[in-house]
């Protein structure tokens, strides 16, 4: 390189640096980064956008007068016998004919799973399905699953591994 070359390339530099360095240090933003925001004006913004907010003190009394409201032991006993009622023992299953079309996605297969009751939440079972790479490999077809299967046994049963 010469010195005509070399002037050339700083002088491409320095245009650079300034093209780019003029809006950084001259232009604000419309929002400061650095923007104090206080108690009143942080209550205002999260019930403008429909959350209940409370103080440490009234929370504590809400959670003790909910533990000592009779009403609520009366639902949490009825509560407990209908989830047990709603899973199978142990010993029995369920069966299910899970139908898989051409251009199912795999949320679309978890939700049938779910409704089924064969998987516990759709969302997890679609994570499990793309983290372990079986969303790419299922097949179509009809297949036979129990509602006690993991979710692993359900995955290689719908892509034939």
């Amino acid at each position: 390189m010469n010195k005509r070359n070399t002037r050339a390339f700083a002088f491409g530099i320095l245009t650079a640096v300034i093209a780019f360095g003029t809006p950084y240090f001259f232009i604000k933003p419309k929002q400061s980064e650095y923007r104090k925001i206080d108690d009143n004006s942080a209550k205002e913004f999260l019930q403008a956008n429909g959350y209940t907010v409370m103080t440490d003190e009234e929370y504590t009394l809400l959670q003790q007068t909910k533990a000592e409201d009779p009403a609520n032991k009366n639902t949490e006993e009825k509560e407990e016998p209908a989830e047990k009622n709603a899973k199978p023992e142990e010993g029995s299953q369920e069966f299910y004919q899970l139908t898989i079309e051409s251009g199912m996605t795999p949320g679309e297969i978890a939700a049938q799973l779910e409704k089924a009751n064969v998987i516990d939440q759709a969302a997890d079972f679609g994570i499990y399905l793309e983290e372990y790479g079986y969303s790419k490999k299922i097949q179509q077809g009809t297949f036979e699953l129990t509602t006690d299967m993991s979710y692993k046994e359900i995955a290689k049963i719908i892509t034939k591994s």
